[in-house]
């Protein structure tokens, strides 16, 4: 995937070659994006009535448009017009009490006429998507000014970035390791961009599990996708370890019982971020992250810290995500059939009354 354009609260900055890619000279702003992804994180709260995340409008030199809202009663709804012509697209998404983080993807493949809206709130781990049938490719010129043109095109203050790639982008979990986190495996410690299918993990209990699938993702490096660097020797750690806000560590020990009366829980690494053992990771555009789905639900030590696999819970929840997913060149036999991990992921408050216990 390439991706050309992205916006934050900062300003915005659209290269049609990729971000961060040298210009190769003038673009006719005429073209269009056959295929494309526009991608967007905001935090949701319905208090306010109708929430207008997207507003693009322009005349000149012809009538254009794209407008994303979401309105009290959790209706998201994507209107984009071109012309005389125009679309449509709303979703149910249940999404009525204010949450910290929602990621809404759209995809259009124009030659193929179809694409997807879709809706990932991790903390609620909710994935909803709907198939759209003939969505329009933004133009050129469209796809400059939503991403870089404050005058013609305005985001919600609750945006934490808006991001667009010239491919069809998967929806869903996404990796979250970096690519140099060394993997246990029965032949040592190997960094998980040089894993592959079928080599055998040593697990953080001592097992033996194996690698059904093992891939990446590169993916805007602002909101939850922004890497994070987890410090060592905080947390146990014995080196640095870059990840995203979403990867889920397993955490045991006689605070976890006190608190929440089982023996361990899973929590993600975002919530840990404090400034000093777990920070933002330098500034850049976009991040490459890699991840692996194990035959079983077990751990991995990871630098002395327990790490989880690719959480894949949605696609038990709903098979159909997997032919829109990372996961969809994995053969459906493949899909692990074990019961996934049955301990409880804990909310953001409750990681914060955990890290106060464990520093008391």
């Amino acid at each position: 995937m390439s991706w050309v354009g992205l916006r934050d609260a900062r300003g915005g900055v659209f290269s049609p070659v990729g971000l961060g890619q040298a210009s190769r000279g003038p673009f006719d702003l005429n073209a269009v994006m056959p295929c494309g992804t526009l991608m967007l994180e905001f935090a949701s709260d319905p208090r306010g009535g109708v929430q207008t995340l997207i507003d693009y409008g322009s005349s000149h030199p012809w009538a254009a448009g794209l407008r994303v809202t979401l309105d009290q009663n959790g209706l998201l709804t994507l209107f984009h017009w071109q012309g005389a012509q125009e679309r449509h697209f709303t979703l149910e998404t249940g999404l009525v009490c204010v949450t910290l983080s929602v990621v809404v993807t759209y995809t259009w493949d124009a030659p193929m006429r179809r694409g997807v809206l879709a809706v990932q709130c991790p903390d609620q781990n909710l994935m909803l998507f709907s198939e759209l049938s003939a969505p329009l490719p933004l133009s050129m010129r469209d796809a400059m000014r939503v991403m870089a043109d404050k005058c013609h095109c305005r985001t919600s203050s609750n945006a934490a970035f808006v991001a667009l790639a010239d491919e069809v982008v998967p929806i869903g979990v996404m990796p979250t390791l970096g690519a140099d986190v060394l993997i246990p495996t029965s032949e040592g410690d190997v960094a998980v961009s040089k894993i592959r299918a079928g080599q055998m993990v040593v697990t953080a209990t001592g097992k033996l599990a194996q690698v059904r699938w093992v891939g990446a993702a590169t993916l805007p490096a602002r909101g939850r996708f922004a890497p994070l660097t987890m410090r060592a020797p905080y947390h146990g750690l014995c080196k640095d370890v870059t990840v995203a806000y979403d990867q889920q560590l397993r955490i045991r020990g006689p605070e976890v019982e006190y608190l929440f009366h089982t023996e361990q829980i899973s929590l993600r690494v975002g919530d840990l971020r404090d400034g000093v053992a777990v920070r933002r990771a330098p500034v850049a555009l976009t991040q490459e992250y890699w991840q692996i789905v194990l035959d079983q639900p077990e751990p991995i030590a990871i630098a002395n810290m327990e790490i989880e696999a690719m959480d894949i819970s949605a696609l038990r929840i709903d098979p159909a995500i997997k032919a829109h997913s990372v996961l969809a060149s994995l053969p459906s036999e493949l899909v692990p059939k074990e019961t996934p991990n049955v301990w409880p992921i804990l909310q953001p408050y409750e990681t914060h009354s955990l890290q106060k216990l464990r520093v008391a």
